[in-house]
C-alpha cells in the first residue's frame, strides 16, 4: 500500500471532508443547474433562483452527510433534531451565500455565476465546520461499531 493511501485511510478528518466535498460538488451542480434553468429560462430574478437552489441541493446534502460522509445512523427523534439542525447551518449558509452573491453582482460588478461560484467556496467551510461539530456530531460507541469505511 503506498503512503498516500495510508495517510487518506488513517486520517478521518481528512477523509471526511473529501466526501463532504464530493456530496457538495454534486449539491453544487444541481443548485447551479436550478439557479441557472430558473434563471435563464423562466425569467426569475437570479436571488430567488439561488434561494431554491439552495434549498433543493440541501435535501440531498442531508441525506448524502448523513449516511455516507459522517455514517452518522441515528433515527427517529435523533434524526428529527439532526434536520432542525442541519437545516439552520443550511438557512444561515443559504444567507450568507446569496448576501455573497449579490455584493460580488451589484457592488463588485461580477457576473452573477462568478459570484455564485465565490460564495459556494466561501460557504463550503462554514457548511462543513458546523455539521461535523455540531449536526453530525460524532458519537463514539455508534461509529467505532461500524465496519471500516472503504471510502
Amino acid at each position: 500500500m503506498d503512503i498516500n493511501k495510508i495517510f487518506f485511510l488513517k486520517h478521518r478528518n481528512f477523509r471526511q471532508f473529501i466526501k463532504f466535498c464530493i456530496v457538495g460538488t454534486i449539491a453544487a451542480l444541481i443548485n447551479f443547474f436550478v439557479l441557472c434553468s430558473l434563471t435563464e429560462w423562466f425569467s426569475v430574478w437570479y436571488l430567488i433562483s439561488a434561494v431554491i437552489g439552495g434549498v433543493i441541493s440541501a435535501i440531498w446534502n442531508f441525506l448524502a452527510n448523513k449516511f455516507w460522509t459522517f455514517r452518522n445512523l441515528e433515527t427517529g427523534k435523533e434524526t428529527f433534531k439532526q434536520a432542525v439542525k442541519f437545516i439552520l447551518v443550511v438557512c444561515i449558509g443559504v444567507g450568507l451565500n446569496t448576501l455573497i452573491i449579490y455584493f460580488l453582482t451589484e457592488f463588485a460588478g461580477l457576473d452573477y455565476r462568478l459570484s455564485w461560484v465565490f460564495a459556494t467556496g466561501i460557504v463550503l467551510f462554514w457548511n462543513f465546520g458546523l455539521n461535523k461539530i455540531w449536526t453530525f456530531k460524532h458519537q463514539l460507541s455508534q461509529s467505532d461499531s461500524l465496519p471500516p469505511e472503504p471510502f
